[in-house]
Order: structure tokens, then sequence, then C-alpha cells
């Protein structure tokens, strides 16, 4: 292959397919970025979401934790734990919510070319999804705390982080898979 010469075995219409790729993944790579960053934006924005976000999973993870016959007492979003070593406390901070991994997610949905239906079946399935996975590692998170604190980092940092992203890529795939049709060549 010399100078000038178009590749070997590519054809004009490879070609266009590579640019047209290109194309939609530069637009969604904008929307993407445009979608996350008004949302993020609008939650910094409205403090109330945060703290809002912030009470409801506290109130939901005090029910769990309650039902489980654990001893503890919650203040706002803040738990202190009565264990046999002593007083352990955990804050649910904004970012223990699933508030920002939903943004994330939504913002994916929102911006991948698909039906508004698909859009919305999308987001039906997946902010519960991710929300309910967020309340169970709340829970195992404070159970690893209230009985043993030394793997209270690693599960925290660590595990449940790239146990949401695994699961939300799961859900990306289920819901491109088996939700989002392909669409007509016109």
């Amino acid at each position: 292959m010399g100078h000038g010469k178009k590749p070997e075995g590519q054809t004009g219409e490879a070609r266009r397919s590579s640019r047209s790729f290109r194309r939609d993944f530069i637009v969604f790579l904008i929307l993407f970025f445009a979608l996350w960053l008004f949302s993020y934006l609008l939650t910094k924005r409205i403090p109330g979401i945060e703290t809002g976000m912030q009470l409801l999973v506290a109130r939901t993870l005090d029910w769990c934790l309650d039902r489980l016959g654990y001893l503890f007492t919650r203040i706002d979003s803040t738990f202190t734990f009565h264990t046999d070593h002593g007083g352990e406390r955990l804050i649910v901070i904004a970012e223990c919510t699933g508030l920002y991994t939903t943004i994330i997610f939504y913002s994916i949905i929102g911006a991948y070319p698909s039906r508004i239906r698909e859009k919305i079946t999308g987001l039906l399935i997946g902010i519960p999804s991710i929300l309910l996975l967020n309340l169970v590692r709340m829970v195992v998170v404070s159970l690893v705390l209230y009985h043993r604190r030394e793997l209270f980092g690693f599960f925290h940092g660590y595990l449940w982080q790239v146990s949401f992203v695994i699961f939300m890529l799961l859900l990306l795939i289920f819901w491109m898979a088996k939700i989002v049709k392909p669409r007509q060549a016109g």
C-alpha cells in the first residue's frame, strides 16, 4: 500500500459507516456530558435534593437495621452503632444515596440513540434497581461496620464501588439487548 492509495479491503460504504459511527459516538458523548453536567449542577443548585435523598436513605436504612434487630441511634443521617467493641459512627452523605450513580445511568440512557419509550423503560427498570442495590450496599456496609470494623474500608471504598460499576454496565447491556430495538435503515 503506497501513499494516496485507499486501504485494501475497505469499500466506500465501510468508510462511510466508520465516519457515521464516529459522528454518532461524538454526539453521544456530547449529549451524555450535557445531561450529566446539567443534572449534577441541578443537585448542587437545589441542595434539598441531596439532603432529601440523604434523609430518605437514612430512614430506609434505619427501618432495615431495626427489622434486623441491631442496636443504634440515628440523628438525621448519622448513625451510632452500639457494638461490643464500642460505638461506631456511620454518616449517610450525598455520595451514599445512589443519586450520582443514578445521574450517570440517566445520562447514558438519555444520550443513547433510542426511542423515547425505550428510554423510559430503561429508566423505570434501572433507577429503582440502582436505588435498591444502594440500599443493600448500605445495609451490608453497616453490618460490616457493626461486626468487623477492620473490613469497613475494603467493603465501602472498594468492593461496593466496583460492584456498582459492574451492576450499572450489566443494566445497560440488558437494556440495549432486550429493550432497545434496532432502527430500520431509511
